[in-house]
């Protein structure tokens, strides 16, 4: 088996805890990883640039270096360039840390010959980041719904979702650390609360499906964790009602990206419109944002390599 030279990566940022899909639905989102592997000198170098580049390690203890190890058993003996290019805000709901699993895996799976396809890599970025709806996103790309099943096994399968529809990503100037987010979290939750969100995630899937914007805004609704969430993100109680009041044009929706502070929109028309208008409100509460209509990123893990 002839050693590929070089190895490139791209992996799309993901927002996950879509509306009543808590831990179950995720999106891939055109922010992307992308990092590329060559042999190099001796030892083991790693370079970051881009977005929040000063807060990735360049050390082993680089979170997709550890992944990259964990496929191969073991340091390879070839001196090795690890090359990070990073889009994804870190510490802001957007599955940095599943992008970064997911590319230290497909790198070690095509630099040693693995074969792994892209559900085995699925499930063994699971193990790593504890859930599987962020990485199954960013493995398969659009919305994906992914569970633990009764075997420790993961499943996860695509969301079918009309192409009209638009996201708009609005990033607040702060971190909010997913620890945080989880302590807030009651301990159980009451059958009508239960059942609340079973209704809404069963009309969300077939508004999505359908492209019926009529019943997404309703399908969007939550009781499992967006309410004691709010009070941790300044303005989001208030950008949850704008959702749900129709009151902007061309909002269907919005969400609180994984355990936040983002929230994402989605929109049939006028996103720019939308997302200032989310922008404005978390202005109002002294928190600054910036706002970006995406695509939704329908490929997922992109790899490509070089044999030498």
């Amino acid at each position: 088996m002839s050693i590929p030279s070089v190895i490139h990566v791209c992996v799309p940022a993901s927002s996950a805890n879509l509306g009543p899909g808590f831990d179950v639905l995720a999106v891939a989102l055109g922010l992307h990883l992308r990092c590329t592997l060559r042999r190099a000198g001796m030892g083991l170098q790693i370079t970051a640039s881009g977005r929040d580049s000063a807060e990735i390690p360049c050390d082993e203890s680089n979170l997709i270096w550890r992944a990259f190890l964990r496929l191969t058993g073991g340091r390879p003996k070839e001196g090795l360039h690890l090359e990070i290019a990073n889009e994804i805000p870190l510490g802001r709901g957007l599955g940095s840390s599943a992008a970064a699993i997911v590319a230290g895996l497909a790198l070690a799976n095509e630099w040693a010959g693995l074969g792994k396809s892209k559900d085995q890599i699925v499930e063994e970025a699971t193990e790593m980041e504890g859930h599987p709806d962020n990485v199954a996103a960013a493995v398969q790309g659009g919305f994906v719904a992914s569970c633990i099943a009764a075997d420790g096994g993961v499943l996860s399968t695509h969301i079918p979702f009309r192409e009209t529809l638009q996201a708009v990503l609005v990033v607040p100037q702060f971190q909010l650390s997913t620890e945080a987010a989880r302590e807030v979290l009651p301990t159980g939750y009451s059958r009508a609360d239960a059942v609340f969100n079973l209704q809404r995630l069963a009309l969300l899937l077939e508004a999505l499906r359908q492209g019926r914007g009529d019943l997404l805004r309703e399908a969007m609704r939550d009781r499992l964790h967006q309410p004691y969430r709010a009070p941790l993100v300044p303005g989001f109680a208030d950008i949850l009602e704008m959702g749900n009041s129709g009151s902007v044009p061309g909002l269907l929706g919005v969400a609180l990206s994984g355990a936040g502070p983002s929230v994402v929109a989605f929109c049939d028309s006028r996103a720019a419109e939308a997302g200032e208008a989310i922008v404005q409100c978390f202005r109002r509460h002294g928190v600054e944002a910036e706002a970006r209509p995406l695509p939704i990123d329908r490929e997922g893990l992109v790899t490509e390599k070089t044999d030498a």
